[in-house]
């Protein structure tokens, strides 16, 4: 680096600052006070994720282990059964069906096959008509989902 550059101030630094002038420049005392809002911060931040795991991540797993039978499919490729989801709250939470993320997770786990190693023939292009399949399925279920 060369002695013209000078780093920008963060905003720690930026409230020693300012909280110096209004301390009489105990420095002590500014240096509780920074700690105590970087501890502040630290604990909003895990009970911000750790709220967001039970209620967006739980809820997937609460409605998932419920729903037997309750499930949409794709009937000889171009007729489609639609079900709405029969628990709504990971839903109301995300706007996002859980058969959505469902069929989502089962496109990349059907992707993550090795395509040379697979015995499937033809297995890039039943990935490609799956894809378009769970595209379409996936679209009529978030429309039913909707509120009328």
């Amino acid at each position: 680096m060369n002695d013209i550059y000078r780093a920008p101030i963060t905003k720690d630094e930026m409230i020693l600052l300012l909280v110096k002038e209004l301390v009489g420049h105990n420095i002590d005392v500014c240096k509780l006070i920074i700690q105590n809002k970087r501890s502040l911060e630290a604990k909003e931040t895990v009970d911000y994720y750790h709220d967001r795991w039970e209620n967006i991540a739980g809820s997937y797993y609460r409605v998932r282990d419920t729903d037997q039978d309750k499930y949409s499919l794709i009937w000889d490729y171009s007729k489609y059964i639609i079900k709405k989801d029969h628990n709504p709250i990971f839903y109301n939470l995300t706007g996002i069906s859980y058969q959505v993320v469902d069929l989502i997770r089962q496109l990349i786990k059907l992707h993550k096959i090795d395509a040379d190693n697979t015995h499937i023939e033809d297995y890039q292009l039943w990935l490609a008509r799956d894809d378009k399949l769970y595209s379409i399925l996936a679209d009529k279920i978030m429309r039913a989902m909707k509120p009328n």
